[in-house]
C-alpha cells in the first residue's frame, strides 16, 4: 500500500468525518460538561473515562464504512478482483485507523482549555493513558469494520451504537461488588480514574498499562483479522489474539482497579526555596510557593521562639494518598496543606495560613483522634486550635467557641478558656506542656489532648 492508495481512501472514505465527529463530540464534553480540570493527569484520564461514549461512536463508523461497498452496489465487482481481500481492505482499515487516532488526539484540544494551569507540571505517567486510547479507539473501528462486514445491513451502526452504548453502561454495574471496581475493568476499553484519595496525584501502574496494552491490541488484530478474512476458517483463526489475551491477562490483573493506582512520585517531588529557612511544595502544587513562603517562615520564627528544639523547615503536603499509612512526622518539619488548584489559596490571607500552618503547635490532625465527618471530636480540635493560639498570642477570630456553639460541661468549651488554664500555670510548664502536645501529635500517641496542654481532662 502506498501512500498516494492511502491519500486516496481518506479522500473517498468518511475517515476525515470519523476524525472530525470523535474530536468534536469529545472536545465539546472535556470542555463544556466537566468543571476546570486542574492538571494534566486528570484531564487525560476523564477522556479515557468518556469511551463510555466515544468508543461506541468509533465503533458504529468502522460499521458504517464496512456497508459502503454494499451500499454502493459495488460489493460483487470487488469481489472479482484477482487480488486477495487482506490485501484490498488494507487502505481502508489504514485510513480509518488513523482518523480515530488522530480524532482522539483532537479531543484534547477541548479539554486543554480547560485544564487551570496548561503550563503546570506534567506527568509522563501520562502518555501512556493517552497512547493507550488512541489505541482503543483503532481497535473500536477495525472491529467495527469487522462487524459491518459480516452484517452488512444499514441498521448495523446504529444497532451497535445503542448496543455498546448499554453494554458499557451496565456490565460495570453488574461486575462491581461491595462498592469497589474489580480489576477486571481494566478489560474495559474505558478507564476509570482514581476512586480514593481525593485528588492527591496518582499514576496508573506500568503493570496495568502493559495489561491494557497487550488486551487492547489482542482485540485490535482480531477486529482487523476478521475484516481481511475471507472464510470461515481465517475468521475463526481471528479470533484467537482476543482469546489468547484473555488468557494471558486475566491472571495478572489486581483485585481491584484502585490497587492500579499508585502515587505520582514526580507530582510528589519537592520543589524547596534556596534562602533559609526553607520552605517546600510538591512538583505539581509549584504555583503554591510564592503564598507559602512568608506565612511559613512566620511560623518557623514563633515556634523558634517559643518551643525547645524547633523544626527548620515548612513542607507542603496535599494530604494523604490512598494506601499511605499516617507516619510520624520528622521532628524538623512543619506539614502546611496546599492545593493543586491554580487559585490556592482560595483567598486566603497570609494571616490566615499563618494560623493553618501553626494549627495543632504546626503539625497535622491524628486521623484516630479526629473523629468522624458526622461526629468530629470537638475537644480534640479545640485544643489543637489553642495550642495555636498559645504560640501566636491571641485567640483566632471568630473561633472563640466550638463548632457547634455550645460548651461542654467540662467548662472548657472556648479557646479563651483553655488559654486562661494554660496561661495560669507557670511560664516554664506552659512551654514545657506546648512542647509535649506538639510531640503528642507529631507522633499520634494516644493521650487526651486537652489534658497534656492544661492538665485538664477535656472528657465529659
Amino acid at each position: 500500500m502506498t501512500r498516494r492508495i492511502l491519500r486516496i481512501e481518506l479522500r473517498r472514505s468518511t475517515a476525515v468525518w470519523v476524525a472530525l465527529l470523535l474530536a468534536a463530540t469529545g472536545g465539546f464534553m472535556l470542555r463544556a460538561l466537566n468543571p476546570p480540570y486542574e492538571n494534566w493527569m486528570q484531564v487525560v484520564t476523564v477522556q479515557r473515562d468518556m469511551m463510555q461514549l466515544t468508543w461506541p461512536l468509533a465503533l458504529a463508523a468502522g460499521a458504517w464504512q464496512a456497508y459502503r461497498e454494499r451500499r454502493s452496489r459495488v460489493d460483487e465487482l470487488v469481489g472479482t478482483t484477482p487480488r486477495p481481500r487482506w490485501r484490498r481492505v488494507q487502505p481502508i482499515a489504514a485510513a480509518m485507523a488513523l482518523a480515530a487516532a488522530i480524532g482522539y488526539v483532537l479531543m484534547l484540544a477541548g479539554g486543554l482549555a480547560n485544564i487551570q494551569d496548561v503550563g503546570g507540571y506534567f506527568s509522563p505517567a501520562a502518555v501512556p493513558i493517552i497512547a493507550i486510547g488512541a489505541l482503543a479507539m483503532v481497535g473500536a473501528v477495525w472491529l467495527g469494520l469487522a462487524i459491518g462486514a459480516l452484517l452488512p445491513s444499514p441498521l448495523t451502526a446504529p444497532l451497535l451504537v445503542v448496543v455498546s452504548f448499554t453494554g458499557l453502561a451496565v456490565l460495570p454495574q453488574m461486575l462491581v461488588g461491595a462498592d469497589r471496581e474489580p480489576g477486571t475493568y481494566l478489560l474495559l476499553p474505558f478507564l476509570r480514574g482514581p476512586r480514593d484519595g481525593g485528588f492527591f496525584p496518582q499514576v496508573l501502574s506500568t503493570g496495568a498499562n502493559l495489561s491494557q496494552l497487550l488486551w487492547l491490541a489482542a482485540i485490535a488484530a482480531t477486529g482487523l483479522g476478521l475484516f481481511a478474512a475471507a472464510r470461515t476458517r481465517t475468521r475463526v483463526a481471528a479470533m484467537i489474539p482476543a482469546a489468547v489475551g484473555a488468557v494471558v491477562i486475566l491472571p495478572v490483573l489486581p483485585n481491584q482497579v484502585a490497587e492500579a493506582w499508585l502515587p505520582d512520585r514526580g507530582a510528589l517531588e519537592l520543589v524547596c526555596t534556596e534562602q533559609r529557612p526553607q520552605v517546600c511544595v510538591p512538583r505539581i502544587a509549584r504555583h503554591a510557593l510564592d503564598d507559602l513562603q512568608e506565612p511559613g517562615r512566620r511560623a518557623l520564627a514563633i515556634l523558634a521562639a517559643k518551643l525547645p528544639n524547633p523544626p527548620t523547615r515548612v513542607v507542603g503536603t496535599l494530604g494523604k494518598g490512598p494506601g499511605q499509612p499516617a507516619a510520624t512526622q520528622p521532628t524538623d518539619t512543619v506539614p502546611a496543606s496546599v492545593g493543586v488548584a491554580r487559585n490556592w489559596p482560595f483567598g486566603a490571607s497570609a494571616d490566615d495560613l499563618l494560623w493553618e500552618i501553626l494549627d495543632g503547635a504546626g503539625t497535622r490532625p491524628c486521623p484516630d483522634l479526629e473523629g468522624t465527618a458526622e461526629d468530629p471530636n470537638e475537644q480534640y480540635y479545640l485544643a489543637r486550635r489553642a495550642a495555636a493560639a498559645w504560640l501566636i498570642g491571641e485567640v483566632p477570630p471568630g473561633e472563640q467557641q466550638l463548632p457547634s456553639g455550645q460548651a461542654k460541661s467540662s467548662g472548657e468549651g472556648t479557646v479563651t478558656q483553655v488559654l486562661d488554664a494554660l496561661h495560669a500555670l507557670p511560664a516554664e510548664e506552659q512551654r514545657s506542656r506546648v512542647a509535649a502536645f506538639r510531640e503528642a501529635e507529631r507522633t499520634c500517641a494516644a493521650g487526651d489532648r486537652l489534658e497534656i496542654l492544661t492538665g485538664t481532662s477535656g472528657a465529659g
